[in-house]
């Protein structure tokens, strides 16, 4: 599919779909799925790089842990940091948080270590799918969700990063991102001949 969009119109439907006119009919794209990809992608190269940078929070949360999350949570404190995590200790199995990644809303920062901890004691390995599990994660917890209005820029931003992604068409746990309807199918449903 050819999806260069020629049209500077991004329609917001029930606050859950994006449409947008393409050169050979239009596409129908999933907000939440479409975001979780560009953060999926975004989070695997900055696991695999120099990181994002951790934008600092006004109020530091303290999250306190059971002994073995701790002692698992000081394996894979590199890979949290890598994705714009910023804490310290704070007592005995108890961390303070005092920075995130720029992409998430505050207040999904103590769920999202949480899960990634659960994560690693799940499988106690470093490996390819663990990373890319960590990716997962922090992409479908701040992934805007169904019913958030987004903006005619925030629109045109979203489907900007995710048509620049090397996988825009299924997100990270393999739903459909994008429904194409070509002018032929259109035809073909409203009976016309040309």
């Amino acid at each position: 599919i050819d999806l260069q969009t020629v049209s500077e119109n991004i329609w917001q439907i029930h606050q859950k779909y994006l449409i947008t006119e393409i050169k050979y009919g239009l596409v129908i794209i999933d907000q939440h799925v479409a975001h979780e990809r560009v953060l999926f992608e975004e989070a695997k190269n900055a696991l695999a790089g120099n990181g994002f940078s951790s934008q600092t929070v006004l109020f530091p949360q303290t999250l306190k842990l059971q002994p073995e999350e701790y002692d698992s949570l000081t394996e894979i404190t590199h890979y949290l940091e890598k994705i714009g995590f910023r804490f310290r200790e704070f007592g005995e199995n108890t961390i303070i948080i005092e920075g995130i990644p720029p992409d998430i809303n505050w207040g999904n920062e103590s769920q999202i270590i949480n899960e990634i901890i659960d994560q690693y004691m799940t499988v106690k390995n470093i490996n390819p799918s663990f990373i890319d599990q960590i990716a997962a994660i922090y992409a479908c917890k701040s992934a805007i969700k169904a019913g958030d209005q987004l903006k005619p820029e925030e629109r045109t931003h979203l489907i900007d990063r995710l048509f620049s992604t090397d996988h825009p068409y299924y997100c990270p746990h393999g739903r459909p991102i994008i429904i194409n309807l070509s002018i032929d199918e259109l035809d073909q449903r409203f009976e016309r001949n040309t």
